[in-house]
């Protein structure tokens, strides 16, 4: 079987070969254990005498919630309000369920970083874990796309006429695992650029491909790439202006055409869509002594140019060329899927974050509170990524569904965050 996209892709086209849907899941509640015994480590700030709910309860619930459709606090509340002898299953609750404005508050004043890259890494070892049961290991490279991320309606302009900058994050997507597994919140009187070195030296890069935009192809950024034993394949353009003229001039016409002769060097692809047909040309050469400045960008051995091709229905054609440094040797099937893989991080990510879970209505004018509303909404875009196959449903219906017929659907969802269970389901499935 093809791989479609990383782990991912394969246990969904799994699921699907052998017809397993979210029915076939028997129940445990492994997943939401989990949850409450990492949201206990998460340090509480608050007045011991004075707290009636406990911690690991509101953050529990706010997943819940943003599964089952709500995209704010006060529609948090009144999900738990609703669900609260079906939340007693899992959940303390020792005085019931907490305002709107309790889980606000309690929102914006942790720091939920460290929950986040806790149940990101178990959820990492889940997919693992079904992955090994359902297809087998996988044994090509992991892609990380890095690009930012602004959620405009956190914008503000206060009474005096002062603008306050909209929330923007810095994030790190893996197409290996189809979530974001790390994010740097960016500062207000600076931009993304800075931020890239920071969030890379805290992330494991070895053995993995790290990709992103023009904006952040800075030396400092492939310097932390290399230092964390990984690659790059990053794309360049006007902000370097010297260099991208120099790349850009090297694939002419002329070189093109002997790379296209030449084994490992070059591949083509044709897909048709709705859009039209689309034609992808990837090129790649080591052929990198010519750049005069090659030593200051640590690691470079390759470039590498994509040139596209759209032919649209009405019979218009749009073209255009992208250019590329990378420390991969070369191997143009690799280049491609990288080059190509990036988009990854908007198509999955950001995307959904704005169009399925509403991030760009988030009017959360708390920083704070805005930042960790956005980690537990990436918890729960994982969350459904893992288990879209046994839906067979687009993210933003699976939402949808859980809202309507909450307790079954929320169960199932929970069930299926287990290796076991899907192997119980798939053993069924033989035999």
């Amino acid at each position: 079987m093809a791989r479609k996209s990383g782990k991912i892709g394969d246990i969904q086209e799994t699921l699907k070969d052998y017809n397993i849907k979210i029915k076939d899941i028997t129940g445990n509640d492994v997943f939401i254990r989990c949850l409450s015994k990492e949201a206990a480590k998460v340090p509480d700030y608050r007045h011991q005498s004075y707290i009636k709910h406990k911690l690991q309860d509101i953050l529990s619930i706010c997943i819940l919630g943003f599964l089952a459709d709500c995209n704010e606090w006060e529609e948090i509340a009144d999900f738990a309000q609703q669900k609260e002898k079906w939340l007693k299953k899992y959940l303390e609750l020792p005085n019931g369920i907490p305002s709107s404005d309790t889980i606000r508050l309690v929102a914006g004043n942790i720091n939920a970083a460290y929950f986040y890259q806790s149940v990101v890494q178990s959820l990492e070892k889940l997919v693992n874990d079904i992955h090994a049961a359902v297809t087998g290991q996988s044994q090509e490279k992991e892609i990380l796309s890095m690009d930012g991320k602004e959620s405009r309606g956190s914008k503000r302009i206060q009474g005096s006429g002062v603008i306050i900058k909209p929330l923007q994050a810095l994030n790190l997507y893996s197409s290996e695992y189809g979530f974001c597994i790390g994010q740097e919140f960016i500062k207000e009187k600076t931009n993304e650029i800075p931020a890239g070195p920071v969030l890379l030296g805290k992330m494991d890069l070895k053995g993995k491909i790290v990709t992103w935009d023009a904006l952040n192809t800075q030396k400092e950024t492939v310097e932390a790439v290399m230092r964390g034993k990984g690659d790059y394949v990053a794309a360049l353009k006007g902000n370097h202006p010297l260099f991208y003229k120099e790349v850009q001039e090297y694939f002419s016409e002329e070189t093109l055409e002997i790379l296209e002769k030449t084994t490992g060097h070059y591949k083509k692809t044709v897909e048709k869509g709705h859009g039209g047909i689309e034609t992808r040309e990837y090129y790649q050469t080591d052929e990198t002594g010519w750049y005069e400045e090659k030593k200051k960008w640590k690691g470079l051995a390759t470039f590498g140019m994509v040139k596209k091709k759209l032919e649209k229905p009405d019979g218009k054609i749009m073209e255009e060329r992208r250019y590329y440094i990378s420390s991969l040797p070369v191997d143009v099937g690799l280049f491609s899927k990288a080059a190509r893989g990036h988009w990854g991080v908007e198509n999955q990510l950001h995307w959904h974050l704005d169009f399925t879970f509403k991030d760009d209505y988030n009017t959360t004018a708390e920083k704070t509170c805005a930042k960790n509303m956005q980690m537990l909404k990436k918890i729960a875009l994982a969350v459904l990524r893992i288990v879209q196959g046994l839906y067979d449903q687009s993210l933003k219906r699976i939402r949808k569904t859980t809202a309507r017929n909450c307790e079954k659907e929320l169960e199932n969802i929970l069930s299926a965050l287990s290796a076991d269970a899907i192997k119980a389901a798939l053993y069924k499935k033989l035999n």
